[in-house]
């Protein structure tokens, strides 16, 4: 393995950075799907299996069947997203440590 110039150094700090920034924004988006999928599990919840609320009382059948689809579709498509993000988030650290070793200079298995 050649060493890497002083500009090739450079660049790849710069790429490092950049990626280390994209990282911590992926984290942040899981922590809202996170959020999220719980507002919308509890949606769920509410709307199948809780049939007389103390705070809501006056609620129609019909307006309880509507949340539960909404829960349900939602909590659906955030553990799509959270899959999704959880899996950028991986191979993203994979890349980031990576080049980590590379600009260290440590050799690839």
């Amino acid at each position: 393995m050649s060493k890497l110039s002083h500009k090739e150094r450079e660049q790849l700090a710069t790429i490092i950075d950049q990626e280390n920034a994209m990282l911590k924004r992926v984290r942040r988006i899981i922590r809202w799907e996170t959020i999220l999928l719980v507002i919308f599990v509890i949606l769920y919840i509410w709307g199948a299996y809780i049939t007389n609320d103390a705070f809501l009382p006056n609620i129609s059948p019909g307006l309880k069947v509507v949340f539960r689809w909404i829960g349900l579709i939602g909590t659906i498509v955030f553990v799509v997203l959270m899959i999704l993000s959880f899996i950028s988030y991986r191979n993203g650290r994979r890349g980031l440590l990576a080049k980590i070793d590379l600009y260290q200079g440590k050799e690839e298995k």
